[in-house]
């Protein structure tokens, strides 16, 4: 069925990343697929943005981002089962999914849509849509994770 299940997750929600990993590893577990779980670090490309922002402070924040993510994974992804692995990537959220999606040969891509503009852009309506519309592999878009 799926070899290779793309999961992107939003680490300042992490009891959505975490429901949305639990689905994407149930169809892990039926198929021998892995998982890759990736979370997407706005960049600072802006001009008026990164003519504020070093060096120092990127790295420090990619730093900070990464520990955050490699934490959700060890609390939340550890315990025998399909093989997970983790990276942060840094940009649009939909263009990196796409773009590690098609890199890794993803299988299946596995988002969480939510139509309220009060969640980050990676849970976002639209995001999940540009995915959906864009991706040259199967997408699940998953809603009300939370019971």
């Amino acid at each position: 069925m799926f070899n290779k299940i793309l999961v992107p997750v939003d680490i300042d929600y992490p009891k959505t990343s975490k429901a949305v990993f639990q689905n994407a590893l149930e169809l892990a577990s039926l198929s021998g697929a892995e998982i890759r779980i990736v979370s997407v670090m706005p960049d600072f490309s802006m001009p008026i943005v990164a003519s504020f922002v070093t060096d120092d402070i990127k790295k420090e924040a990619r730093d900070h981002f990464k520990e955050t993510l490699d934490a959700f994974v060890e609390k939340n992804c550890s315990g025998g089962g399909p093989r997970v692995s983790h990276k942060v990537l840094v940009g649009k959220h939909y263009e990196e999914i796409l773009k590690v999606a098609d890199k890794w040969d993803a299988d299946l891509i596995v988002v969480y849509h939510n139509h309220r503009r009060n969640i980050n852009e990676a849970f976002s309506g639209n995001c999940a849509r540009k995915i959906v519309k864009n991706a040259n592999c199967s997408v699940l878009r998953l809603r009300n994770v939370l019971k």
